[in-house]
């Protein structure tokens, strides 16, 4: 008959509270995702407008070759 044996000791760890350090620090990565975010929505809000003016200035002939609406064609 074999018998198995640990001698190692067992301990048990409760999980980690997070000191202000970490906080601080999840903290602030969480604002600089968001400004992140909005940097990113601002900058694609500006090119749409960007495009969209672009757009409105082309000739009415090349707008309605290009299948944009026109919005100066109601009678």
């Amino acid at each position: 008959m074999t018998m198995v044996c640990c001698t190692a000791p067992i301990t048990r760890t409760a999980p980690a509270v997070p000191t202000t350090v970490d906080m601080v620090r999840r903290a602030a990565a969480h604002l600089a995702t968001k400004l992140n975010d909005l940097a990113h929505a601002i900058a694609e809000d500006r090119r749409r407008r960007r495009d969209a003016a672009a757009l409105a200035a082309l000739p009415f002939d090349l707008r309605k070759d290009l299948g944009w609406p026109a919005g100066d064609t109601h009678r």
